[in-house]
């Protein structure tokens, strides 16, 4: 046991003295034995968090440390060409400017001076002779047109093209998901001190020894005077695996030779974070006589070319303005639907685009949570929702039917576990059996409901949304959320309640206000104005969660714990859009559904 002062008294033999490399095998205690797991202990770290008195990576004081101050380019890929140092000198405790190819820092021993710094310094930057990118606006219809750059081999079962071409309804769409930024609350932080031949750094990074090895590489020392210590820190998943202001710290320290405090501002953070790429989708799909979707022809797109890798050298943002770079740009990826749906004839492809610039770019993607799987979900469970109102059939009813007729499954009973995550959502829900859309009242709030399956791994879940339409402001409000939710063994239960919850709210985020809107040369949704994010009055007014351990066997002793970290966040949007159709008979295929783009569709519907 881990807790009772007991050894395990298992003799483990490492090979060639290599203890990632054991023959021994520790025997696991069975489940009903576990005294700990199941239960929800205390959170030792949430009094320090509400009283102020934890200390977070952005608060380490080290002395003799100095702050520092980013100077980024005013546009994506433009050159330095000349800094008129002359133009800092009256700011008081300034250290150093400091450059190399086109990254800029100012050093001064005050934070608030380095701000002013920043601010201050004239700097004479050439702009590129070409457009870095397409605007916000016409990006959907320059990655249509785009060649891809990479992509998967089609997944093909059956023969889709006869099944479309026999159909007796075809069913078409296209869906739009732009890029979506992390916006952490927290910009960009780190400190790193050259102390005694080392370099430590104080991140809150998510990956501490990609962070080590990374910075190592970066600076050309040995691996073993590198040390990350982990903080605290608000920060979002997938944007300290790119540890930006880690890897700034650390080279300005060492420039430097004291500890480095480095800050990002607000508008750069939301700027020059890392995104989640932007997606198109164009679907089809068959019905034969009987409402029986036979056919599904499924193309993902997304401009994902030079995905970042974690924390490696050559791809965080200061090598790129440095000039350092891999030899061969990532390739990227974009994803197919995660479903267990019994469908006869399919066609999957899933390809990459490129924008024209791809280093030195506030449009640069990496992993956002979950990488992929929201874009791609909304697309197919929207799609999924469309089938099923062309078989004017109940929405719940239809994925029944479509999960019910598979055979193929897994030792995970990932196909019995499907069907019981949908029926526990509809049965919480209160799902009255109907078509798709409802008959719209009169009034001025519209109100429906949508559902969304999905999986991620063996993970399965159903998430259920219930949705108010303001006919006259466009304005959705999602008023309750229902999640039935199957990760295997359940450990922790309120740790995993958090965690869910945590990420549905955040996709909630995403299906109504975000996105990074650009001209063609620079991000100018950069601040909480014009990049909006859901606030407390956006809560939904419930949340139901249902943590499923039933099919096929109701205690299920034997299935292990699965990740819960990241599936909450696939089908939100998709059921939030649904149930924009179910109030008010209008489709929204582009993400995100502000107020503006939802009364515009409103209106153009004659709603």
């Amino acid at each position: 046991e881990l807790i009772g002062s007991k050894k395990f008294n298992v003799t483990l033999t490492a090979a060639n003295n290599n203890i990632d490399n054991t023959t021994g095998v520790a025997k696991v205690k069975p489940v009903q034995q576990l005294k700990m797991v199941g239960k929800s202990p205390q959170r030792y770290d949430i009094p320090p968090k509400v009283d102020g008195s934890l200390t977070w990576a952005v608060d380490v004081k080290l002395p003799g440390m100095v702050h520092a101050r980013n100077v980024k380019p005013p546009v994506a890929g433009a050159k330095l060409v000349s800094i008129d140092e002359s133009s800092v000198r009256n700011i008081p405790g300034l250290v150093k400017v400091v450059s190399k190819g086109n990254y800029v820092a100012v050093v001064c021993e005050r934070e608030e001076h380095a701000i002013q710094a920043a601010r201050q310094l004239k700097v004479n930057w050439e702009k590129p002779s070409t457009a870095a990118f397409p605007t916000s606006d016409d990006l959907f219809k320059f990655m249509r047109n785009a060649t891809p750059t990479s992509k998967r081999q089609p997944n093909v079962v059956g023969n889709p093209d006869a099944a479309l071409a026999n159909a007796a309804k075809v069913v078409e769409a296209e869906y739009e998901m732009p890029f979506q930024g992390h916006t952490a609350i927290s910009p960009a932080h780190a400190l790193a001190d050259p102390s005694n031949g080392q370099m430590t750094i104080y991140s809150n990074d998510m990956k501490s020894y990609g962070l080590r090895n990374g910075v190592a590489q970066f600076l050309e020392m040995p691996r073993d005077r590198v040390r990350v210590v982990w903080m605290d820190g608000p920060q979002a998943y997938g944007r300290t695996a790119a540890d930006d202001a880690g890897f700034e710290a650390a080279f300005l320290a060492k420039e430097i030779g004291r500890p480095v405090r480095v800050q990002w501002m607000r508008k750069e953070e939301t700027a020059w974070d890392t995104k989640g790429p932007a997606f198109t989708f164009k679907v089809r799909g068959a019905l034969d006589a009987q409402g029986n979707l036979v056919a599904l022809d499924f193309n993902a797109r997304a401009a994902d070319y030079n995905h970042l890798g974690y924390n490696e050298a050559d791809t965080v943002l200061i090598a790129q303005l440095m000039g350092r770079r891999r030899s061969m740009p990532a390739p990227g990826n974009a994803d197919i639907p995660s479903d267990m749906y019994a469908i006869p004839n399919r066609r999957m492809i899933a390809e990459v685009v490129s924008l024209p610039m791809i280093w030195e770019t506030p449009l640069r993607t990496g992993n956002l949570r979950d990488p992929n799987g929201p874009q791609v979900t909304f697309a197919a469970e929207s799609f999924i929702d469309e089938m099923a109102a062309a078989a004017e059939a109940d929405p719940v009813q239809f994925r029944l039917k479509l999960l019910s007729a598979g055979t193929t499954d897994d030792s995970g009973f990932r196909r019995a576990r499907s069907l019981a995550v949908v029926k526990t959502a509809a049965e919480t829900f209160g799902w009255d059996t109907r078509p798709s859309p409802k008959r719209p009242g009169n009034g001025n709030i519209l109100t429906g409901r949508g559902v969304a399956y999905t999986y991620r791994g063996q993970t399965v879940l159903t998430v259920i949304a219930e949705v108010e339409v303001n006919r006259k402001t466009g304005h959705v409000w999602v008023k309750r959320l229902v999640c039935a939710h199957d990760c295997g063994l359940v450990i922790n239960p309120e740790a995993l309640r958090r965690s869910i919850e945590g990420g549905m709210l955040h996709s909630l985020s995403r299906a109504l206000y975000e996105e990074v809107k650009f001209d063609s040369e620079k991000v100018t949704s950069e601040d909480w104005i014009t990049h909006p994010t859901l606030t407390h009055l956006d809560a939904p007014a419930k949340i139901d969660l249902l943590l499923v351990n039933g099919d096929p066997n109701p205690n299920r002793p034997d299935l292990p714990h699965y990740g819960a970290g990241e599936a909450s966040l696939k089908p939100t949007i998709a059921a939030v859009a649904n149930a924009i159709y179910d109030a008010t008979g209008v489709r929204l295929r582009r993400v995100p559904f502000r107020d503006a783009r939802v009364l515009e569709a409103l209106k153009a519907a004659g709603v």
